[in-house]
């Protein structure tokens, strides 16, 4: 079913409107931006509308200003509120257009009325009611316009939010697409509403089965060739639904496809999406975030960012995964907010720069190559001074379409056929080109020859359903590679059969300019250079297949503009004549195990002119193989030339690389000295050490540490600790060569006790033992098992009575020393019953020449004195007293030691008597 309007139309002429129609912006606080043709855009300074975010413009079809709205106010081109120009009254009433309005959730749209001349709709979404339409007539008030039909309700109701628009297929009905939330789930439906060419408008085709959560706030915008849709929902708080792209079929309405796109590739991060917009060419997607903050691990906990960084990031729709390939182009750490984004006809997009809704500045940014991939699209912030005048959240809104129109053309080649065509939303009836060289066309998609090179500016006036559009496009044509004719590699030939191995990128340096660092490919046929087929596979090797053979060359420069020529390839026979060998002393390398030699390619240059009667004018070169000289590959420039005994190959050339010659030069490494040493040796007990060098050698050197030569004989030894280098010598084919070894000399010093502790009459009688000494040492006790290597050590768990210590150095250079140790002890039971075993109780390890006297009394467990014995007279208790046997129990002593130093020393402890 078709809605029509309730108003009569008066038909002045039938046309479509065109690009001009986005020639002026107004926004912000009193922002304007004119723009002609495709160049920059110029500042305006007369806008009367302050904008908190949504707003309009529309100027005619020769890019005059026809009016411009927020949404609330209607300004004409005279910048005053048109008749009936107020659509919604702000808080309080009154038209002021300098008041501050109301923060009220709303989007606007302008769309013409394609058959009625300067007839308009303006549609309008509010937070209270919905979405509405009213009409404006540009034909009244002396082109001034009247508001002749105001606010009629297209979509009524809450939930309704966002607005955009584009050319139907047929290229004249327009598509205005708005969203709202359903009244049954949690998801929002979008409604496309066709409008007819007479302004009637059908009945709205609803997409209602994406499960798409979306919101009132945030930018939706059609791609300017209709087949995609992009929607942001600024969400604050939530890590998910901040950006999603749709697919739109222009012909029914339909919209489907529906993808998420991250906006943070940080987890558990928010970054809310605002603006959205798209390349001219569709390719890209541009959208403003603001970071919000993070959310806790595992929680519901969210933490607000104190300073919110503001981004805009590119989205390579031609990716499966556009956000695979999504680019930061712009990271701000600010006050910021994320504000619109919006295409102009310079094919250029522009960012709305603003703290708030209520807080502007005097800026916007401007990415100036949206068709480029990554930072290539080139955004440049705070490029637009607007002073005294503010950018807001918001930028005017068009019908995307609009800014689809545009010259396809690449840059091209001199002499070469360029295609060119328009790319635009309705078939094109007619066009006029001029190609900026003084050459037209009026083919709808001409081909053009330039005769020079330079940048031209190409113009198109193209006509759609009797519209005249006119676009412009910049491009550059290059030169041809400059190339030299007649040329010819000459190559030096093993035998006289005219055939051998060229490397045919040789050319480069007579044919072309090297430094220009040009693409070189070869063929044996002119056509196959002609159509590019059967490149020569490898050009570095190729073997000519007869004498004097043409080789065909095309030589592509970096602009993929390209020549083709020819070049001669010649075989001579030269015979260099015999090259006297090198000889050079060997050195181990140490990673390949192999004897190296060091040979002096540079001075050998030398040597080669006078062996075989060169002029200084022949340029002599070096290389490892002959096919590598052949084809002069991997060229050895080095001044010395580390190579092991091997056959290298000298090419003689003439300054036009004409080869004179290849001959082969034998290299022979001399034998290395030997030397077998050890890095450390170790005087013993004062012995020498004996060292020899080997008898392979000729001569030999030892050096100390004060370089002073000691010995020159093959055999050396010393009782001298120090560090010392032996230098061999060993002369082959008249060249002494040599090696040398540093090695040390150490002696080791008998150890001395330095410090014995003994803890005695304890569960863990120990020994801790201190050693001085240049050595580390081993510890051992009555010379069974050695511990330790350190210069101290502790033995656990000793017995009582007489222990040996002996000490050991690690190398086992000296001997070993040792000391007697007394460890004081005593049984813990005795069982006196004259069988010959335990019948006595007594201390155990007394060495009395430690002890001037010892005392040890013995008591019953009441304290009462039973035993006294000492080192002197009585050593032993039997178990009596005054000769009567004493009972089985535990009895307790006491101990008192009188040193040779007159200390006293005194211990106690407890024992049985068992009988």
């Amino acid at each position: 079913m078709r809605k029509y309007l309730l108003f009569s139309f008066i038909i002045i002429s039938t046309s479509i409107f065109c690009q001009n129609e986005t020639n002026n912006w107004y926004f912000g606080e009193k922002a304007g931006l004119y723009f002609e043709l495709q160049e920059n855009p110029q500042v305006l300074f007369d806008s009367n509308m302050i904008s908190t975010d949504a707003c309009a413009t529309i100027s005619d079809r020769d890019g005059n200003l026809q009016f411009y709205t927020n949404g609330i106010n209607v300004w004409n081109k005279n910048h005053t509120i048109m008749i009936n120009g107020v659509l919604l009254e702000p808080l309080g009433g009154g038209v002021d257009p300098t008041q501050l309005e109301p923060d009220v959730l709303l989007n606007v749209i302008i769309v013409p009325i394609t058959d009625r001349n300067n007839m308009y709709y303006i549609f309008t979404v509010t937070s209270s009611s919905g979405l509405r339409y009213s009409v404006i007539d540009m034909n009244l008030n002396n082109g001034s316009g009247e508001i002749v039909d105001k606010n009629r309700d297209l979509l009524a109701g809450i939930g309704i939010g966002k607005l955009s628009a584009v050319h139907h297929t047929d290229g004249k009905s327009i598509w205005l697409m708005s969203t709202r939330k359903n009244d049954n789930d949690e998801y929002t439906s979008f409604y496309a509403y066709k409008i007819n060419t007479d302004g009637s408008i059908d009945n709205p085709i609803i997409t209602d089965n994406l499960f798409y959560k979306g919101l009132q706030e945030g930018v939706m915008k059609f791609s300017p060739d209709g087949k995609r849709i992009a929607c942001a929902n600024y969400r604050p708080q939530e890590l998910s639904d901040h950006l999603m792209i749709f697919d739109f079929d222009s012909a029914n309405g339909i919209v489907n496809n529906k993808r998420n796109l991250l906006t943070s590739f940080t987890f558990f991060e928010v970054v809310s999406a605002y603006g959205v917009e798209f390349s001219n060419d569709s390719k890209y997607l541009y959208v403003s975030l603001i970071r919000q903050g993070m959310f806790t691990e595992n929680s519901t906990d969210f933490q607000p960012e104190t300073i919110r960084k503001n981004i805009l990031y590119q989205y390579d729709l031609a990716n499966p995964n556009p956000q695979q390939n999504a680019t930061s182009l712009h990271e701000e750490v600010s006050e910021l907010s994320a504000g619109s984004l919006q295409l102009a006809k310079n094919g250029k997009i522009y960012r709305a720069l603003s703290i708030s809704d209520t807080q502007g500045t005097e800026f916007l940014g401007e990415i100036i190559s949206p068709e480029n991939f990554g930072v290539d699209a080139n955004y440049v912030n705070n490029v637009i001074n607007l002073t005294p005048n503010k950018s807001r959240l918001g930028l005017p809104t068009f019908i995307q379409s609009y800014f689809r129109t545009r010259i396809l053309a690449e840059n091209g080649c001199l002499g070469i056929s360029m295609p060119f065509e328009v790319d635009t939303y309705a078939d094109i009836a007619s066009a006029n080109w001029d190609f900026g060289d003084g050459n037209i066309s009026n083919q709808i998609n001409p081909q053009h020859t330039y005769t020079n090179s330079g940048n031209f500016t190409v113009t198109a006036n193209i006509n759609i359903n009797n519209r005249n559009i006119t676009v412009t496009k910049k491009v550059r044509v290059h030169e041809l590679p400059n190339l030299i004719e007649n040329q010819e590699l000459i190559q030096c030939d093993n035998d006289t059969d005219g055939i051998s191995i060229f490397n045919l990128y040789n050319i480069r340096d007579k044919i072309t300019n090297p430094i220009l660092n040009e693409d070189l490919f070869f063929y044996e046929k002119r056509i196959d250079a002609d159509q590019d087929v059967n490149r020569i596979p490898n050009p570095e090797v190729y073997t000519n297949t007869n004498p004097n053979q043409e080789i065909f060359i095309r030589v592509v420069n970096q602009n993929n503009c390209y020549e083709i020529s020819s070049f001669f390839l010649y075989a001579v026979f030269v015979d260099l004549g015999n090259i006297s060998e090198m000889y050079a002393c060997g050195n181990l390398d140490t990673e390949t195990n192999n004897v190296i030699g060091r040979f002096p390619l540079a001075d050998k240059r030398d040597d080669i002119r006078s062996e075989v009667n060169l002029t200084s004018s022949t340029n002599l070169r070096f290389f490892p193989t002959l096919l590598d000289a052949q084809t002069t590959q991997n060229e050895i420039t080095a001044r010395f030339y580390n190579s092991i005994s091997s056959t290298i190959w000298v090419r003689a050339e003439e300054n036009d690389l004409k080869c004179t010659g290849i001959a082969p030069i034998s290299l022979f490494v001399n034998s290395y000295p030997v030397i077998d040493l050890d890095d450390t040796y170790i005087i013993c007990n004062d012995v020498p050490v004996f060292l020899s060098g080997d008898s392979f050698n000729d001569r030999f050197e030892w050096i100390n540490s004060n370089n002073d030569i000691v010995s020159t004989k093959k055999d050396f030894n010393t009782t001298i600790p120090d560090t010392y280098t032996h230098i061999a010598y060993r002369t082959e084919n008249n060249i002494e060569c040599s090696n040398s070894k540093s090695f040390t000399v150490t002696k080791i010093d008998l150890p001395v006790f330095d410090r014995i502790e003994t803890i005695d009459l304890s569960n863990d009688n120990k020994i801790h033992v201190s050693i001085l000494g240049n050595e580390i040492y081993e510890f051992s006790i009555n010379n069974s098992n050695f511990s330790g290597r350190s210069n101290e050590y502790t033995f656990h768990n000793v017995p009582a009575g007489i222990n040996n210590i002996y000490v050991r150095d690690f190398s086992l250079c000296n001997n070993i020393i040792q000391k007697q140790i007394f460890v004081l002890g005593y049984p813990k039971f005795f069982t006196p019953n004259n069988d010959g075993v335990n019948d006595l109780w007594g201390i155990i390890g007394v060495n009395k020449n430690m002890y001037e006297s010892m005392e040890v009394i013995i008591f019953n467990r009441y304290g009462k004195l039973v035993a006294v014995l000492d080192n002197k007279n009585k050593s032993y208790w039997d178990g009596t007293n005054n000769g009567e046997k004493l009972p089985s129990t535990d009895y307790w002593f006491t101990i008192k030691f009188i040193t040779k130093d007159n200390s006293i020393v005194k211990k106690n402890g407890h024992f049985s008597l068992i009988r």
